[in-house]
């Protein structure tokens, strides 16, 4: 009989559960930001700063590795998914519902992920896989009757769009497991972070002709730097180092880690509440996590023996 024992990346774990806490924890810096920012203005000064720092880092050879004409192709429409239709829909999403919403959502992540390799790769999705989909979609719907409830159509207005950028993220997560085997984390967090700043520029540019700089204060400034630092530079860098190691729907098991960060930053920096809908809805959504964990490990044991 073999016998055959897995040493579990512990390192790329870490990497992926930081990326998606700093994600989390900048969806209530965002809704910071964008009350006194434009949304396309602030994406684009975001990926812009990102690329500025991240530049000099390209000089070291080692870092360009599989930087190709076809690995460029793919790092645009991780950025396209990632980057500008995810900022898009998040931005705008929690300028209409609240931070602790997104993050309820948000943590829909993983069996969103699963869905979409069941359409997409036809990855075959189990008992314990479909109930962690119907968690999923029970804590949306249970969350959206909540704000519907207490502020009316705007919140679920809100909800639809940070469910658009849950989407998105969830593609962006196949895209980035790809090309991660060949490309150098570096040189991936640069591309989309200056494929990124491309597709916001045309749009920014009427926003910043329009928008008053002289109004805005300091404090904002360091938001924008912060969000720019956390959000494109080392949540990209942690999340391309840890996917290099695991695949994308192991991975994907981690975006579970947003929903907590976003809800301690709304509780703490942005003053909201925790209702009972919230709880509830965040209780169904993490028992999805449980499930799909739960089914991913049995699996991965199914196939070592």
């Amino acid at each position: 009989m073999r016998h055959k024992t897995s040493r579990a990346p512990i390192i790329a774990y870490l990497c992926l559960a930081l990326s998606m806490c700093m994600v989390g924890s900048n969806i209530g810096i965002g809704k910071i930001v964008v009350a006194d920012l434009p949304v396309f203005l602030f994406a684009a000064l975001r990926f812009a700063i990102a690329t500025i720092i991240l530049s000099p880092g390209m000089l070291k050879t080692s870092f360009r590795q599989g930087l190709n004409k076809a690995s460029w192709g793919g790092l645009f429409m991780q950025s396209f998914f990632g980057c500008f239709l995810f900022s898009v829909f998040m931005l705008y999403g929690v300028i209409y519902t609240s931070a602790t919403s997104a993050g309820v959502i948000t943590s829909a992540l993983p069996s969103i992920i699963a869905l979409l390799a069941w359409i997409w790769i036809r990855e075959r999705v189990d008992s314990r896989g479909a109930i962690a989909i119907v968690f999923a979609v029970l804590g949306i719907a249970l969350l959206n009757l909540q704000d519907a409830s207490a502020s009316g159509k705007s919140s679920m207005l809100g909800n639809a769009l940070v469910l658009g950028a849950v989407l998105a993220e969830a593609i962006f997560a196949v895209f980035s497991r790809r090309l991660s085997l060949t490309v150098h984390p570096w040189s991936m967090a640069f591309g989309v972070n200056l494929v990124g700043a491309l597709l916001f520029l045309p749009l920014a540019i009427p926003q910043a002709i329009a928008f008053d700089w002289n109004a805005a204060d300091a404090e904002i400034w360091y938001w924008v730097l912060l969000y720019s630092i956390t959000a494109s530079v080392l949540s990209f860098l942690l999340w391309y180092r840890g996917i290099s190691e695991v695949p994308a729907n192991v991975a994907g098991l981690f975006t579970g880690v947003m929903p907590v960060s976003a809800a301690l930053i709304g509780f703490f920096v942005l003053g909201e509440l925790l209702s009972a809908g919230h709880l509830i809805g965040m209780l169904l959504v993490i028992a999805s996590i449980v499930f799909g964990a739960k089914a991913k490990t049995d699996l991965a044991v199914k196939r070592q023996a």
